[in-house]
């Protein structure tokens, strides 16, 4: 529990590195011991109107609608009260919010680059007519499974920040702090100087208490996440019962899903300040390189990009507000704290 009251994000980390610790370890054990590359129900000789049925991929569907509306309601998420009063209504546009939300899309957008790239190159068709050597489903559906809980933590932190600030604004221009400093007896000095260097620490247990129920809305989000849950569920459930891929094509996706997570939590933590144009501009880089060097080697092993147009042009303008959020707005909110402070 001691853990958990320090950093709860730091425990989202350390949790998809034991799981992409753990799954190595188990696809290399399962390798030598277990027969891995066979298909619960074989359906190489399936009709191809059923898989492209729509109730066929009803709950991949269900899945991703749930993943949009939790983004759309985090961009707009205003959950905690200052002084039990909430500033802006339950809803108000953060746009440090959306830079998050859209940094881990194109994120997973690079990351199924490179799970398409595997598939051709590891060439394995087993349950399958074409390339299936990773499962794209496991793929997906784990990452979000985790990638959820972790925007809900870290943006319920950055409002925690904004109201922080705001409160220690507030305390500073008031005109009942203004008269206490100029006044000059000695114990008024004595209390500021023990108030100054002490910081109350982050309790993350009551954080989060915080952010489930000062907010009636965040009930909605909880209801969209326990129905990905479900509709995660029995679509890895089908996956598997219905032969679309073997036990080694799973555990590839979820090694795939796991380390990407990892190295997404792990420059995430480097760069959490969205405040500054510095950590706002690693973000971007380091996303930037991600996306070159997945598209260097589709290009390189001959691989198509694996998005239609419309997904590429998305994709595309959805960098390029990453960008501009990093040369002004971030610039734009540093200032207008300096601004305030002075």
């Amino acid at each position: 529990m001691k853990i958990i009251r320090q950093s709860s994000l730091g425990n989202i980390q350390v949790f998809s590195f034991l799981l992409f610790s753990a799954t190595i370890i188990g696809t290399l054990i399962s390798n030598y011991f277990f027969n891995i590359d066979y298909c619960a129900k074989e359906r190489i000789y399936e009709s191809k109107e059923v898989s492209k049925q729509f109730f066929h991929h009803f709950h991949l569907i269900t899945s991703f609608a749930c993943v949009i509306l939790i983004a759309l309601q985090l961009a707009f998420w205003n959950p905690l009260k200052l002084n039990s009063k909430r500033i802006g209504g339950r809803f108000r546009f953060n746009d440090r919010s959306v830079f998050l939300l859209l940094f881990t899309l194109l994120w997973y957008g690079a990351t199924y680059c490179l799970c398409y790239l595997l598939k051709r190159i590891l060439d394995d068709r087993t349950c399958n007519r074409t390339h299936n050597s990773v499962s794209g489903h496991f793929l997906f559906h784990s990452f979000y499974f985790i990638a959820i809980p972790y925007w809900f933590l870290t943006i319920g932190r950055l409002h925690n920040k904004q109201l922080k600030e705001s409160e220690k604004l507030s305390t500073t221009s008031s005109p009942s702090s203004s008269s206490l400093k100029n006044q000059k007896s000695p114990k008024l000095k004595t209390n500021s100087k023990d108030k100054i260097p002490t910081m109350e620490p982050r309790n993350e247990l009551r954080l989060i208490k915080r952010l489930l129920t000062e907010n009636i809305t965040t009930f909605l989000m909880i209801i969209f996440y326990g129905l990905y849950t479900y509709s995660s569920y029995v679509n890895l459930d089908k996956t598997w019962v219905d032969g679309f891929h073997s036990l080694r094509q799973i555990l590839y996706g979820l090694i795939l899903s796991f380390l990407s997570l990892y190295l997404l939590l792990f420059i995430t933590s480097k760069c959490n300040n969205l405040d500054k144009k510095s950590s706002c501009f690693k973000l971007v880089i380091s996303l930037g390189v991600f996306w070159i060097i997945s598209i260097l080697l589709l290009n390189y092993f001959n691989t198509r990009i694996p998005f239609k147009m419309f997904e590429r042009v998305l994709f595309s303008l959805c960098y390029l507000f990453l960008i501009y959020f990093s040369v002004y707005r971030s610039k734009n909110l540093v200032e207008s704290e300096k601004i305030k402070k002075d």
